[in-house]
């Protein structure tokens, strides 16, 4: 009895195997394209003129994901097919789906960015390599439909910005009184959350929004590390020098949004010929992006800053 069971089982799973093998088509576009149709619901085709919206998910030759639209966005399409029949393999398959349709395949990283992107291959990456593709036909609009579209998503993303930068906002903040404490510092905070520490108190004028102002300064980020200076003996020593720039104060107009918003305020707070040190988190710098090889996004920076004239 027991082995009539096992042998039933085995019959079962075999059969449930193949019907979920069959149920995956394997396709190919009219310009010869091959694919993996994995589901569809028989939705509603794509028409000239429609705008579509898919999902999309690249995996490179070892699996690593390289691109998500979970996280980055869906991608949006026209479709016009003088424009696609251009955009090569990818967008010859996508051009073809109906709403709910779940596809695979395998494309060349040429195929995908080069031709389909319009963008350059990552040069860690052979043009050559295979990638796999996962896509699927999320929705249709018609102009007015996917203006209203977008827009819905511009805010969505708005919202989720402003989420972020609320929390990073209470991270950075933290992050600075832990290292005053650890130092045994004592600076002011302002209202937007610039800590400063007047090191050298003078009497001289203090600038004015518009004003041109010439300051010295040597930027660390928390752990230190010296990533820029007006200073060519620091820059030396700290091993960021580089001869092809002048090492002189450097000559701005504050209070217009010339420098990051740290700058602006704690420049203002100065009077000439007096020196300070700003503490600036990241909402006051450069925010959720990295400012070159040398400040990583969300960083909370450190300024030794000297305001030496204001003109």
């Amino acid at each position: 009895m027991n082995n009539y069971k096992k042998l039933s089982f085995v019959l079962f799973l075999s059969l449930t195997l193949v019907w979920a093998c069959n149920n995956e088509k394997k396709l190919e576009t009219p310009e010869g394209v091959e694919y993996v149709l994995i589901d569809s619901n028989d939705g509603e085709s794509l028409e000239e003129g429609d705008y579509a919206i898919f999902s999309l998910r690249l995996e490179d030759s070892k699996d690593s994901v390289l691109l998500n639209s979970e996280e980055v966005g869906e991608l949006p399409i026209l479709v016009e097919d003088s424009v696609l029949s251009t955009r090569g393999p990818l967008f010859s398959i996508l051009k073809g789906l109906k709403i709910g349709d779940s596809i695979k395949t395998k494309l060349t990283a040429s195929e995908v960015f080069t031709q389909g992107f319009r963008q350059p291959v990552s040069p860690d990456m052979e043009k050559t390599e295979r990638l796999t593709i996962y896509a699927k036909a999320i929705q249709k609009f018609d102009t007015a439909g996917f203006m209203e579209w977008q827009q819905q998503k511009k805010s969505e993303a708005m919202q989720r910005m402003q989420k972020e930068a609320e929390e990073q906002k209470g991270i950075d903040d933290e992050l600075i009184k832990d290292f005053l404490s650890e130092n045994n510092i004592e600076a002011e905070k302002t209202e937007s959350g610039l800590y400063y520490m007047i090191t050298k108190g003078t009497s001289g004028e203090k600038p004015e929004a518009g004003d041109t102002v010439k300051v010295n300064y040597v930027g660390k980020l928390m752990d230190g590390t010296v990533f820029d200076t007006s200073y060519e003996d620091v820059a030396k020593e700290a091993g960021v020098y580089n001869e092809q720039r002048e090492y002189a104060p450097i000559e701005i107009p504050i209070g217009k949004g010339r420098v990051i918003r740290g700058w602006d305020e704690g420049i203002m707070l100065l009077n000439e010929g007096s020196e300070a040190t700003l503490y600036i988190p990241s909402g006051l710098a450069y925010g959720p992006r990295a400012a070159g090889a040398a400040i990583p996004a969300n960083s909370t920076l450190i300024f030794d800053v000297e305001l030496v004239e204001v003109k």
